[in-house]
C-alpha cells in the first residue's frame, strides 16, 4: 500500500457514480492504494451508512477511514467525515434537473433491486409509475437541492477539494481524467490511462429499461414541460448559479420561449395530419 493522501469521492445519485465505482477501483489497484465502497456494500445489505458515521467519533474515523492509502466512495450525500481536511476530496455533480429526469427513469424502470430491499423498492416503482414525471420532480427537487446546498455549505470552494462536473465527463473524458489525476497527485499507468479512455462510452441508443438509459446532458429540455422546467429554474436559482448550470437567466428565458414555440408547431403539426387523415378517410366513405 503506498503512502498516498487518501481520496473521498462525493457525489449524488444519477451522476454517473457507478461508473465512477468503476474507474475508482482500477485506478486504486493500478496506483497501489485500497479502494472502498462503504455506502454501496452496505445498501445492498440493506443497512446505512449515516448510521455508522459521526462528525465527532473519533473511533469511527480510526477504523473506517484512513488517511494514506485510500480511496473512498462514491458517496452519494454529504457525510462528516471527521478531519476532512487530511483528504484529498472529489465533489462530482451533475445538473440537478437532468439528475431529476434520470431519477424518474431508474426508478420507474431500471434500478437494481437487492434481494434486501426488494419489497420496498418494487412498491417504490409501482408508485412512481402512476406519476408524470413532471410531477415526480417537482415532488423530489426540494431533496436534491438540500444535498448540493449541504456540498457547497461544507465542501465547495475549500483547498483541498476539487469539484467536477458530470457534463464534462461525458463530452470530454480524456480531459476530464487528466485533471481528475493531476489533481489527486497520483500517477496510473500508461496502459490504464488509455483502457478508460478507450472504454469511455456515452453514445447509447436510449432504452427506458437500461441504468445506461442516456447520458448527453440536457435531457430535461427533451423530457419536461417548460412549465416544469421553470419551476425547477425558480426552486434551485441559487444551486444551478453556483455550479454553473444556470449562467445567463436571459438566455434561459429565450431557449425556453423558444423551445415551447417548437412544441406548439409539433402539435399543431400532430393535428394537421390527423385533420388530414380524418379528411381523407371521410371522402374516401
Amino acid at each position: 500500500m503506498t503512502a498516498n493522501q487518501s481520496i473521498i469521492w462525493f457525489t449524488a445519485h444519477k451522476c454517473a457514480s457507478v461508473y465512477a465505482s468503476e474507474i475508482l477501483q482500477k485506478l486504486a489497484e493500478d496506483v497501489g492504494m485500497i479502494y472502498l465502497n462503504y455506502e454501496g456494500d452496505l445498501w445492498v445489505k440493506g443497512q446505512s451508512l449515516g448510521k455508522l458515521i459521526s462528525g465527532n467519533d473519533s473511533e469511527t474515523s480510526n477504523y473506517m477511514f484512513k488517511t494514506t492509502g485510500h480511496i473512498y466512495g462514491p458517496f452519494r450525500q454529504y457525510y462528516p467525515i471527521p478531519e476532512m481536511e487530511k483528504y484529498q476530496v472529489i465533489m462530482m455533480l451533475r445538473d440537478p434537473r437532468d439528475v431529476l429526469t434520470s431519477l424518474y427513469f431508474s426508478l420507474a424502470y431500471s434500478h437494481s433491486i437487492p434481494e434486501s430491499q426488494k419489497t420496498q423498492i418494487e412498491s417504490q416503482r409501482e408508485n412512481t409509475r402512476k406519476k408524470t414525471i413532471d410531477d415526480f420532480v417537482i415532488e423530489e427537487s426540494q431533496r436534491f437541492k438540500i444535498t448540493y446546498e449541504n456540498y457547497k455549505k461544507c465542501l465547495f470552494g475549500k483547498n483541498n477539494v476539487l469539484f467536477l462536473s458530470y457534463e464534462d465527463m461525458v463530452t470530454d473524458f480524456p480531459a476530464w481524467l487528466i485533471e481528475l489525476c493531476k489533481n489527486l497527485q497520483i500517477k496510473p499507468s500508461e496502459q490504464l490511462i488509455n483502457e478508460l479512455i478507450d472504454g469511455a462510452k456515452f453514445e447509447v441508443d436510449e432504452n427506458i429499461y437500461s441504468h445506461k438509459r442516456q447520458v448527453q446532458p440536457g435531457d430535461h429540455r427533451r423530457k419536461l414541460q417548460v412549465n416544469t422546467i421553470k419551476k425547477l429554474n425558480l426552486e434551485m436559482q441559487d444551486v444551478l448559479k453556483i455550479y454553473g448550470w444556470l449562467k445567463d437567466e436571459g438566455q434561459e428565458a429565450d431557449e425556453l420561449f423558444q423551445l415551447y414555440l417548437e412544441r406548439a408547431r409539433e402539435k399543431l403539426d400532430n393535428f394537421k395530419l390527423l385533420f388530414e387523415q380524418a379528411k381523407h378517410k371521410i371522402i374516401s366513405n
